[in-house]
């Protein structure tokens, strides 16, 4: 029952911060056309692939269908569906070709400037409330513990003391 309220805690935390990204901008004028388009569902794969790549022992974020859990939670939450569809038509708007068609080099590099720029900008909050909440997703999927030393989560029970 703990377990369940701290991640009910978790989401309200999000859904409230991605409140806060959506209200002061007027997002709601900027999304009028919300409807989401296969460019916008490939964007945002390739935006988690990025935050979660594969590696030889763990698929990535797309391989794990964290994109698929991220939009339905995003179906719950009209504010977090926001954030996602700004999000990923902010990264679009490269000047060039769409985020997708860009090479790994390239969009690591875009991701990269994401994380460093003002937290009162979209890309920014984007980058902020979707990786913390696609961390969490992927981490709690059993797949993604190949190669580390956990049998179960570590939390909530907690680390095991150094000396086991």
């Amino acid at each position: 029952m703990n377990q369940l309220r701290s991640m009910q805690r978790r989401r309200l935390l999000k859904v409230v911060g991605a409140f806060f990204l959506c209200h002061p901008f007027g997002l709601t004028k900027a999304l009028a056309s919300s409807g989401t388009s296969a460019l916008e569902y490939k964007t945002f794969a390739a935006f988690l692939d990025v935050l979660l790549p594969h590696d030889d022992l763990t698929g990535s974020a797309t391989e794990l269908r964290i994109d698929e859990k991220l939009w339905e939670l995003s179906e719950s939450d009209n504010r977090f569906c926001h954030l996602v569809l700004l999000g990923c038509r902010w990264l679009n708007l490269t000047g060039g070709p769409p985020f997708v068609e860009l090479n790994m080099e390239q969009q690591v590099a875009v991701v990269e400037w994401m994380s460093n720029s003002d937290w009162d900008q979209v890309p920014r909050r984007f980058y902020e409330l979707v990786r913390q909440t696609a961390i969490e997703l992927y981490y709690s999927d059993p797949a993604a513990w190949t190669g580390l030393p956990l049998e179960r989560p570590p939390q909530p029970q907690g680390y095991p003391p150094p000396w086991q």
